[in-house]
């Protein structure tokens, strides 16, 4: 293993939809690890509020997955995993049940979470013990943009989906 990169690392997200802010910070986070697990994670009520208020059709877990496997077929070190969260309380109280779901998903020992919320720390720290929290880019000054902005106007926005999701909704709104 070299010194200055971590055995195993997590990056993680609903992604609502995928874009290239997302995979900026996952690749990013790739050159700091031996092996990455993005976790793909899906909760359907927040999942079926931002599609319908976005105007969207719900975004599937099959779907989310499929796309960043085809997005990063060329990256090695990064393996991509799914959790579905049906059923698991909401943050803040449902923060244990879902770090056991995780850890059910990821039996290994993570070395580092990866993130873009300095909030979750104090979660990680504690349901997550002897796992670093890396934030990455919060301001956003490499791709400016999130998927709250991507919802608020998909036409306007598309060319920041991911590639391989883009024509899915391309379909939809070219």
């Amino acid at each position: 293993m070299a010194e200055d990169k971590f055995h195993l690392g997590l990056f993680l997200g609903k992604f609502l939809p995928p874009h290239l802010g997302h995979k900026w910070a996952i690749l990013d986070a790739s050159k700091k690890c031996e092996k990455l697990i993005l976790l793909v994670c899906y909760e359907p009520h927040i999942t079926e509020v931002e599609c319908k208020k976005a105007g969207i059709p719900v975004l599937t877990l099959e779907q989310k997955v499929a796309w960043w496997r085809e997005e990063l077929v060329d990256c090695a070190n990064i393996e991509v995993r799914a959790l579905d969260e049906t059923g698991l309380p909401l943050f803040p109280e449902g923060w244990g049940p879902w770090a056991d779901a995780v850890k059910r998903v990821i039996p290994e020992h993570i070395d580092v979470i990866f993130g873009s919320e300095p909030g979750y720390g104090e979660g990680y720290k504690k349901y997550f013990v002897g796992t670093q929290y890396l934030l990455q880019d919060t301001a956003r000054h490499n791709v400016t943009i999130s998927s709250t902005i991507i919802r608020s106007d998909i036409k306007k926005y598309i060319d920041y989906i991911i590639p391989s999701a883009r024509p899915f909704f391309e379909k939809i709104y070219k």
